[in-house]
């Protein structure tokens, strides 16, 4: 038998030139600062170095030099860059519109990150009095059906019967510091900011934070919130539910870094939910308590992925994870409390469903793949969204059947007009996305075949019957608002950075006062939110410069 040490051997076979690694290995250790100046020896102790220890000195290392990378280290990096620079994704924020060239004589006196504008322009609140006492029985009432019909619709997480019977118990015994307490609080916040889509009676956004209505609602929120800290540590329906609404709350206020977090931390609950056992071979009725639980499980979680889904895009948050789009596997059912909201609630909660899936499909494949390959094999590509939105134009039903311009949230004769609005806007941001690769080579290309003008032009045409078909809700505030100023901003300065590109005869007649219906609109919300007022400037700088 052979030894140990022969064994040994065949396992680890000597190097030849044939089984050399393709670089050549060593450590390269880098002195700091102060070693270097002093042409002193370095131990490269972190984060102090021993010499700098004894000097009583600060210890900095030059990080990032590949000038003291082996020549391993440094080949794979050139390998990196490669990779990034052959598929960096395709931005569509306006933070990226505005890094064209057209748009970079304005970085250092306008750009400002747009982290920095939203946490500068959020201040903390300081409601007159904070709700102490309980409210009235009536008064409960009207504000859940405040909270009912301009936010329950939309994103239907609740249990309405659930929702009720926690009413009638705090009507008798008083608001507690439990989660169901803290729940009904929320309620009646959003029930408080509430506007009905009604024009509103406030010259300016800023005058909005003024107002008994705001404060009122502030106040009830910020009794919610003290009940928070004790639920961070649970996963239950009604903690997804609470941080859920939070979010609604602080995004219909223009907080959308705060309603962020309060989205993860309500995706974060749903993760922990435990799954409902399946029906049994003998099968159980539909109003089995464990599936309509399970219903409402999947209802929550797929409304709060796809709110912190629109916010962490457009927020660029956690930029090595911001391209995972994929939305839950489940199709989940409308809740049954969508059935005394009427049959077009539930076919709107279907309908905003298939058209997000959609909206990630094309997204994915404009942004993540960064499609580059023959020009015919894109246009089909494009033509095959095209006709996939078509087909869900053609399955809504006759009480959601879109009427584009011609339609405005606040119509007080249609019921279902604010259902149409939101599903038009997705709508149109899958069309923006489907076109926004032709649109972004028209403006920074001086050649571009037939096939890929009309397409940019289809795009430009997006971006004006965005800002047409959303002008009836310029003034309104929801959940949406912020997302709606923020994609109305992006259309306007892509069709500025068109003319400056001297695309005229591609943009559609009357594109300036598109433009300057958005200005309007920025100037509207400029106090309350420091971005819109750092992009209303501009676009104003913009407007006056020549092309």
């Amino acid at each position: 038998m052979p030894s140990n040490e022969e064994e040994r051997s065949r396992k680890r076979p000597r190097s030849t030139p044939d089984t050399r690694p393709a670089y050549p290995r060593k450590r390269a250790a880098q002195a700091c600062l102060a070693c270097r100046r002093r042409r002193t020896k370095c131990d490269n102790e972190r984060p102090t170095c021993s010499s700098c220890l004894n000097l009583g000195i600060e210890c900095v290392y030059q990080e990032g030099d590949k000038s003291s990378f082996d020549s391993a280290s440094l080949a794979i990096l050139q390998r990196l860059d490669a990779t990034i620079e052959s598929l960096p994704p395709l931005d569509i924020s306006v933070e990226a519109v505005l890094g064209w060239p057209m748009f970079r004589h304005l970085a250092s006196a306008h750009q400002t990150p747009l982290k920095t504008l939203l946490q500068a322009g959020s201040s903390d609140s300081d409601p007159r009095s904070l709700i102490t006492s309980d409210i009235e029985a009536d008064d409960a009432g009207s504000l859940l059906q405040q909270f009912l019909d301009n936010f329950h619709i939309y994103n239907p997480v609740l249990e309405i019967s659930r929702v009720k019977e926690s009413v009638r118990f705090t009507r008798y015994n008083g608001l507690g510091w439990d989660s169901n307490s803290c729940l009904l609080l929320l309620i009646y916040a959003l029930g408080t900011i509430a506007d009905r889509y009604s024009q509103p009676p406030f010259e300016t956004s800023a005058a909005f934070r003024q107002s008994d209505q705001f404060l009122r609602g502030e106040a009830f929120f910020m009794a919610a919130q003290r009940r928070m800290g004790t639920l961070l540590c649970k996963s239950g329906i009604v903690e997804a539910q609470i941080f859920f609404l939070a979010g609604v709350y602080l995004m219909t206020t223009l907080r959308p870094v705060e309603a962020w977090k309060m989205f993860v931390q309500a995706l974060a609950c749903c993760q922990g939910f435990v799954p409902t056992a399946h029906r049994d071979a003998e099968g159980q009725h539909g109003d089995d308590p464990r599936q309509a639980e399970s219903q409402l499980h999947k209802s929550i979680y797929w409304t709060c992925f796809k709110s912190e889904l629109e916010l962490r895009l457009e927020l660029n948050i956690a930029e090595t994870s911001v391209w995972n789009l994929r939305y839950p596997a489940f199709f989940p059912e409308p809740p049954a409390s969508l059935q005394s909201q009427s049959e077009a609630a539930w076919y709107f909660y279907l309908a905003e469903i298939a058209l997000r899936r959609l909206e990630n499909r094309v997204l994915t494949y404009t942004c993540q793949e960064q499609p580059s390959g023959p020009l015919p094999e894109r246009i089909n590509t494009i033509l095959d969204f095209e006709q996939q939105a078509d087909g869900w134009l053609e399955s809504l039903p006759d009480t959601l059947k879109l009427k584009g311009s011609t339609e405005t949230p606040g119509s007080a004769d249609e019921k279902h007009a604010a259902l149409r609005f939101i599903l038009n806007g997705h709508l149109l941001d899958c069309y923006e996305m489907m076109y926004w690769p032709f649109m972004v080579e028209a403006i920074h290309r001086s050649k571009y075949d037939d096939d890929s003008r009309l397409l940019a032009i289809k795009g430009f045409q997006v971006c004006v019957r965005r800002i047409e078909e959303n002008e009836g809700g310029f003034r309104l505030r929801h959940h949406g608002t912020w997302l709606m100023l923020r994609s109305c901003t992006r259309s306007a300065l892509v069709l500025v950075a068109a003319s400056q590109s001297r695309l005229h005869s591609m943009l559609p007649l009357g594109w300036e006062a598109s433009v300057g219906k958005v200005m309007q609109m920025l100037d509207y919300w400029k106090e309350e939110t420091w971005d819109a007022a750092d992009r209303l400037e501009i676009l104003e700088t913009m407007m006056r410069v020549p092309p």
